[in-house]
């Protein structure tokens, strides 16, 4: 995974962005933590999936439906960031399994 350190994207208050599997990540939180890059390859692999502009529509969809703590792919990279190896078993389109 790429990772770009700088200071405008994301936002002030965010730590990272994964955009088609580039992850940017403001400079303050140099280097991110495995679980930060956990999550963020987590969502690469949803992206993937998605054939990215999927994603990124049923994101918006959903953080305008539900917000933030609603939203599908994050629950499950919240989920299962701290597994290491939860991509080697990941079934694909596990974020709208039950």
């Amino acid at each position: 995974m790429i990772i770009i350190y700088n200071k405008f994207i994301p936002l002030k208050g965010f730590r990272a962005m994964n955009i088609c599997g580039i992850l940017f990540a403001r400079k303050e939180f140099e280097p991110l933590s495995v679980w930060t890059i956990n999550h963020e390859r987590i969502h690469t692999a949803q992206q993937r999936e998605w054939l990215y502009i999927g994603f990124f529509i049923l994101y918006l969809i959903e953080f305008i439906a539900k917000g933030y703590s609603g939203i599908s792919f994050e629950q499950e990279a919240y989920r299962n960031a701290y597994d290491g190896n939860y991509l080697k078993t990941r079934k694909h389109f596990q974020n709208y399994r039950s």
